[in-house]
């Protein structure tokens, strides 16, 4: 969440259940955010141990596979209904407040356009998006003035499709995982399940496998250890965060890929106020650009350029350099051009630079292939990040606060005192099958193969059974 947060405290392993309010104190943002997340935490769990990861209720179950016309909304070819409803996804209630044809839903603005005779998995891709003024400006409070207060958090659902794999059963009809699925290479034999194998992934589940089992790489933050002194009788100088302000450094992959791959070497960005500088991108004119308001900008300084379907698809913006600012014009180099049409667009800035050991790659950092954490990247005042080799995804972040009045960041560290290397803090995605489906070319235009989804009822509806208990026994 790109905000402009002090820092952010919520611990799962702490086990809190509240945050107490004491009379007389300074109030800050990251208690009131604490408080949310632990609210957030609680309902998601309980949500978790009554219908597990994915499921719906019984009257009101959202996002199953409609007729061609369905209140009001008419499919073609290509396309399909979604029906109205919620649905459960790793805890988050996800709705559909009305039937919508695939094609048009709110927050995918590019879907996979179906092929006819083809057959598909439906599924969802759910995940928490930070709303700031700038995508809902509603959120401001006009007697204000102009100046925002609070940010939101948005439930963002997308339903995708994939290429359904033939499903192939053993000689007594169970379901088995093709190849793919379970990670066998090209041209290998899967080996034959033994009696002791899990169960079989089912026809749903098995085209999900990849996104379900993605791992990403890692990142380790530190403090530059101090070079050890030529003196016997003199101590070396304590590592210290050197900066003079209070910072939270957001450290996000630009361009996604796999430090094994050469061809495919990812890219990081980093921001010592949370990615939080933003603004509106009003027009480019040759080398100028106007946006809202500079404020926070500054030359030398890489700018983002993104729109609201940068956003929705996960997709990073081009990186460009501001040279000069004059009033609320910037002048960049290399710009890219604002299309007319496009939603919502917007530059934010970023704080990475170039130096004579440190070259930038289009305006972003190259995480080095073969990488394991021991090549060390100087962000600014001793601060240092290494990453692990592995895969990394736009818009994947971690987070580091850095305090003055410590000279310390806030990074976990094993028993020994070594810093831990993590996984990303965010975006998390969560994904659950909805339906299998063929594609078809006349109306229906789609015919229904399995409905994926689980539905659960009230558990007032439910029987319960009683046991007497014989207290004279």
């Amino acid at each position: 969440m790109k905000g402009d947060f002090s820092t952010q405290r919520f611990n799962a392993g702490k086990h809190y259940n509240r945050v107490l309010k004491q009379q007389g104190r300074v109030d800050l943002d990251s208690d009131w955010n604490e408080q949310a997340s632990i609210a957030q935490h609680h309902e998601r769990s309980l949500i978790l141990d009554l219908v597990g990861p994915a499921a719906g209720p019984l009257q009101n179950c959202g996002f199953g596979l409609g007729d061609a016309k369905l209140d009001g909304v008419t499919a073609a070819a290509g396309d399909f209904i979604l029906q109205a409803g919620r649905y459960y996804v790793n805890g988050l209630m996800v709705e559909n407040n009305k039937a919508v044809s695939y094609l048009s839903q709110p927050s995918l603005p590019t879907p996979d356009k179906l092929a006819v005779g083809k057959s598909y998995v439906a599924y969802l891709d759910v995940w928490e998006r930070h709303i700031t003024y700038i995508e809902d400006d509603s959120i401001r409070e006009v007697a204000l003035g102009g100046p925002d207060t609070t940010t939101r958090v948005k439930t963002v659902w997308q339903v995708r499709v994939l290429d359904s794999p033939q499903a192939a059963t053993d000689a007594n009809g169970k379901l088995l995982v093709s190849n793919a699925a379970a990670g066998v290479p090209a041209g290998a034999t899967a080996p034959a399940p033994s009696p002791a194998a899990p169960p079989a992934v089912s026809e749903c589940d098995a085209p999900l496998q990849p996104l379900l089992t993605w791992k990403s790489g890692t990142m380790t933050a530190r403090l530059q250890p101090s070079d050890p002194s030529d003196t016997p009788c003199i101590l070396p100088p304590e590592s210290r965060y050197r900066g003079l302000e209070n910072h939270l450094y957001r450290v996000e992959i630009h361009t996604a890929g796999d430090t094994t791959d050469p061809n495919e070497v990812p890219t990081f960005k980093w921001s010592r106020e949370n990615g939080s500088v933003v603004t509106r991108w009003l027009a480019t004119t040759g080398g100028t650009v106007q946006v809202a308001n500079a404020r926070g900008f500054s030359a030398g300084q890489w700018v983002e350029f993104t729109t609201e379907s940068d956003d929705l698809m996960g997709q990073p913006g081009p990186l460009a350099l501001i040279t000069q600012i004059d009033g609320d014009v910037l002048t960049v180099d290399g710009p890219p051009a604002l299309a007319k049409n496009a939603a919502l667009p917007k530059v934010r800035a970023w704080d990475q630079t170039s130096s004579d050991t440190l070259t930038l790659t289009n305006g972003a950092i190259a995480i080095a292939p073969g990488q394991q954490g021991q090549l060390w990247i100087p962000l600014e005042d001793g601060i240092e990040v290494g990453f692990s080799a592995g895969q990394y995804r736009s818009g994947d972040y971690w987070l580091i606060t850095a305090r003055v009045a410590t000279g310390a960041i806030d990074w976990p560290a094993d028993g020994k005192g070594n810093p831990l290397a993590l996984p990303p803090e965010g975006i998390a995605h969560y994904y659950a099958p909805l339906f299998v489906f063929d594609a078809e070319d006349k109306a229906p235009y789609v015919s229904l193969g399995k409905d994926c989804r689980c539905r659960f009822a009230p558990l007032a509806c439910m029987a319960v059974q009683r046991t007497p208990v014989d207290v004279n026994p």
